[in-house]
């Protein structure tokens, strides 16, 4: 597993090896417990989440659709490689396209690989 603290909002601690989240942190606090089977390989021993959790959004066939339409909203449709083409989006772009979906949920990170979410 690689060692997935600096993409998230969360602080660990290096010295009592908690992780620390509040709202969006603590939905990626959750995640990383979840992540590789719940196995950290030594990245943390606990964790504090404040307003959050894990949002069960299902399986990653389950956002398909919502992907798709990001894909056609941002103009990347015709693209080779779609999601390097939307991490090259520029963000007003994206953000007008992530407006137009149905709702909060529609575009969230989904189980794929080792990421389970229950």
């Amino acid at each position: 597993m690689s060692k997935t603290s600096s993409h998230t909002s969360s602080i660990s601690s290096i010295n009592s090896g908690r992780s620390w989240g509040e709202s969006a942190g603590a939905i990626s606090v959750s995640l990383q417990m979840l992540i590789n089977n719940g196995n950290q390989e030594g990245l943390f021993r606990g964790a504090i989440m404040q307003s959050g959790g894990p949002i069960p959004v299902g399986d990653i066939e389950n956002g398909q659709r919502y992907y798709d339409f990001m894909v056609e909203k941002t103009g990347c449709t015709n693209s080779a490689d779609t999601l390097e083409c939307l991490r090259r989006v520029p963000y007003n772009t994206f953000k007008k396209a992530m407006d137009q979906t149905p709702n909060f949920f529609a575009y969230q990170v989904r189980a794929c690989g080792r990421v389970v979410i229950v």
